[in-house]
């Protein structure tokens, strides 16, 4: 299984805004382009899109608690739900060399953030975790 990295130049904001501002934020999204992504659970809305995205939006949610400058490497491949350990693995390499990272997925992708002055140590560290993979995985077959 090849696993292509997709490395975007867009920096992105990680945005946590109050509950009450969800429709606001649907409404703001609606327009949006690129890569967007809300999650809402009983705290919080979390959004992340990126920093041009954020600079139209910002003024709509004047208390959010705002993390920028975040670069995206995602994972160019449809991993089956019955894949067991990837996220993990790719996040103990993160960690192993000191890279903080928010973990997000789609149906299809999976997804991390880093901090931009982080990025090329973090995309390093990833391809070594890939190759590790890739032949962990050969030598179980």
């Amino acid at each position: 299984m090849a696993i292509n990295l997709y490395l975007p130049e867009t920096r992105f904001v990680v945005a946590s805004l109050a509950l009450e501002t969800y429709n606001d934020a649907l409404d703001g999204l609606a327009r949006a382009a690129g890569f967007t992504s809300l999650t809402r659970d009983k705290d919080e809305i979390t959004l992340i899109v990126s920093e041009d995205e954020w600079a139209r939006l910002a003024p709509r949610f004047p208390k959010a608690e705002v993390q920028a400058r975040r670069r995206m490497i995602a994972f160019d491949t449809v991993l089956d739900f019955t894949v067991v350990g990837f996220i993990a693995e790719i996040s103990r390499a993160l960690a192993e060399a000191g890279i903080s990272i928010l973990n997000t997925s789609t149906y299809r992708t999976d997804i991390v953030f880093v901090d931009e002055a982080r990025f090329e140590a973090a995309v390093a560290a990833v391809k070594r975790a890939l190759i590790t993979l890739h032949y962990t995985h050969l030598s179980q077959q």
